[in-house]
């Protein structure tokens, strides 16, 4: 990620809601990150794994780490990385939004 341009803010951020993996920053943008591993694919993608339990998880946590940090109006945006084995990483920009 550092290499993208992001700025790391905190890795396994925890709160009462959960975990959150990673929290970067790029300009003004707050990017929230999961990152799932598996050892193969046998049992599915790694990205599959974040589900809508785990997306409201990662939202609630977020909602605390921005209000702890007293980071208000910025833009955000969650991100999911699955890594399956030791090479294959996908990363989807925006995987998934908040809902209001």
């Amino acid at each position: 990620m550092k290499s993208n341009g992001y700025k790391i803010l905190k890795r396994n951020f925890r709160c009462t809601s959960g975990e959150i993996d990673i929290v970067a920053k790029k300009g003004d943008l707050v990017v929230f990150v999961e990152v799932k591993a598996r050892r193969s694919a046998d049992f599915g993608d790694p990205l599959e794994f974040v589900d809508l339990k785990k997306q409201t998880h990662i939202i609630r946590c977020a909602r605390f780490f921005l209000t702890t940090m007293q980071l208000e109006d910025v833009d955000v945006r969650f991100d999911v990385i699955g890594i399956t084995g030791k090479n294959d990483i996908e990363w989807i920009e925006n995987a998934f939004m908040e809902v209001q």
